[in-house]
């Protein structure tokens, strides 16, 4: 059978965060593209976000800016334009998980945390306050420790992920297989099923997947891992809460990261904690690291009994640019490489900062009609706690 060709500005490879976002960022600036999906969207790193949209001040707990938190300080304003309706990205109607995150810490010895609270860092970013207005969960007579309130938001990635979703149809198609993919000068090719995809830009959004996709298209491999093993903690008694707990803090991260998100139709709250819990317990077996997150909330909430605590646990690789020494990028990355746009966002705040810096790579429109596949519509995944 013959193949039907189709030409487009773009085509993006990937339906997380990033590639929904930079579809819906092309299609506002006039440019033709469709998004191709593997699998099911958001259904590796994005649906496994705690959804903190944070300005960088859990990157400079020892009380000093550095560049991962300037870098980042903007985003909680970016995005709130756009759940306003107004931003580069129309998200009105969303609403977020809670409008802020917070800090909370009791006293203790550590050297460290004092030198942060007493920080222009924190004192710019964060509100301390009173005892009246602590998140319901802090409300304890047995909590001694301070509370700030900051600027971040939190979202919900599912929601998040089905309204970009919805916003880019119906040019998101379910593509299990590419059969054929073609890298040129000024334009590449990818063949699916009976159809022949012609772009000027193939954009690689596709996380830990850009790595076999550079390797079939015989271009440098520039990508590392960060594993995290984050867990799930359900309990009656965990009321909603988002944000960090810095009690004898001795990390340069948090020592847990708290966000709270509904379990099935039931509607009952359940934990997601991550932070220093996460990225310490990536070699850790699942047994250990239900045990040590144990010991953690104990440490930590120590007014909750934790023992009847049912508590999961699931692993995530994060994909990034290559960094020395594996370290956290400092901010969201694209690059191009011949007619293709590598990019990862790094972090989910971080994603309106990659479609500014893919729109900068990409050439004038040429095609600003959006074709229709001869494809499946891709459909929701589901977050890791969901399972």
């Amino acid at each position: 059978m013959a193949k039907r060709t189709i030409h487009t500005d773009a085509v993006i490879i990937g339906g997380g965060i990033a590639g929904l976002w930079l579809l819906n960022a092309l299609r506002r600036a006039g440019y033709g593209a469709v998004l191709l999906e593997s699998r099911r969207l958001g259904s590796h790193q994005t649906l496994a976000s705690q959804g903190v949209i944070h300005g960088g001040l859990k990157y400079a707990l020892d009380g000093v800016p550095n560049r991962a938190s300037e870098t980042i300080s903007g985003m909680p304003a970016r995005w709130r334009a756009c759940l306003a309706g107004n931003g580069e990205m129309d998200l009105a109607g969303l609403e977020p998980l809670s409008e802020h995150a917070y800090l909370f810490a009791e006293p203790s010895s550590s050297e460290p945390l004092p030198a942060f609270f007493a920080s222009e860092a924190l004192n710019s970013a964060a509100q301390r306050l009173p005892a009246e207005e602590y998140p319901e969960f802090l409300r304890s007579n047995a909590f001694k420790g301070l509370v700030y309130r900051l600027n971040d938001l939190v979202l919900d990635p599912v929601r998040l992920t089905e309204r970009l979703a919805s916003l880019g149809a119906p040019h998101v198609y379910t593509a299990p297989r590419i059969d054929r993919i073609h890298d040129g000068a000024d334009a590449a090719r990818i063949e699916v099923g009976n159809l022949r995809i012609a772009c000027r830009r193939l954009i690689l959004a596709a996380g830990a997947g850009n790595e076999a996709l550079l390797k079939r298209l015989g271009l440098p491999v520039a990508m590392q891992r960060r594993s995290l093993h984050q867990v799930v903690v359900r309990h009656p008694d965990a009321a909603p809460f988002f944000g960090h707990c810095l009690t004898d803090n001795r990390g340069v991260e948090p020592r847990l990261t708290i966000t709270s998100h509904r379990a099935g139709s039931a509607g009952s709250w359940l934990w997601c904690v991550g932070g220093r819990l996460a990225t310490s317990g990536s070699d850790r077996s699942a047994a250990d690291q239900r045990q040590f997150a144990r010991s953690e909330l104990a440490a930590c909430v120590p007014w909750i009994d934790w023992r009847d605590a049912e508590i999961e646990c699931f692993r995530l690789d994060r994909a990034e640019p290559r960094q020395a020494e594996g370290q956290r990028p400092d901010e969201a990355f694209a690059e191009v490489q011949s007619s293709c746009i590598v990019c990862w966002p790094t972090k989910l705040t971080l994603t309106p900062d990659l479609g500014q810096k893919v729109l900068a790579f990409m050439p004038a429109p040429e095609r600003p009609a959006h074709p229709t596949l001869d494809l499946p519509p891709a459909k929701l995944g589901a977050p890791p706690w969901a399972n």
